[in-house]
């Protein structure tokens, strides 16, 4: 092979690393996850994994997990979990749960349970239980139970 041969592949091929490598460069790096304009970008280590987009994000790891969107969101970890949306929520843990939308709502424990809507609401409990409605209740205990209308009551026990 002839030197000055040998001199154009080089040549050549310094050529073509240059051009090759030009756009590296010049090229800005991408910001990190988490500036405000970045584009959706997502990291994942050994501690869990988080995924975002402009407005929205998502999250992992041993503790439990959480995401959210405009106007929403959810959680769960080790002591339960809860969403909420715009007027409205649930939530469960140990304790008990509950869940609440626009004017009603109920939950639910170890001491008893509770519901309302406008107006209207139910108990109950290890004593006893109650209702209430326009114009009328009842409720019942180991004492014995009652009830009233209007102009109008009653007991029993």
């Amino acid at each position: 092979m002839s030197k000055q041969f040998f001199t154009q592949i080089l040549v050549a091929g310094a050529g073509v690393t240059a051009i090759a490598l030009a756009p590296l460069a010049g090229a800005a790096p991408p910001p990190p996850c988490g500036v405000e304009g970045t584009p959706a970008c997502a990291v994942a280590g050994p501690d869990g994994t988080s995924a975002g987009a402009p407005g929205t994000g998502a999250t992992a790891g041993p503790d439990g997990a959480g995401a959210v969107v405009p106007g929403a969101g959810a959680t769960a970890d080790h002591d339960g979990a809860d969403v909420n949306v715009p007027g409205a929520g649930a939530q469960a843990g140990p304790d008990g749960a509950g869940a609440v939308v626009p004017g009603a709502g109920v939950q639910a424990g170890p001491g008893g349970t509770e519901a309302t809507v406008p107006g209207a609401g139910a108990s109950t409990s290890p004593g006893g239980a109650s209702v209430f409605v326009p114009g009328g209740s009842a409720s019942a205990d180991q004492g014995g139970a009652r009830f009233c209308v209007p102009n109008f009551c009653a007991n029993a026990g």
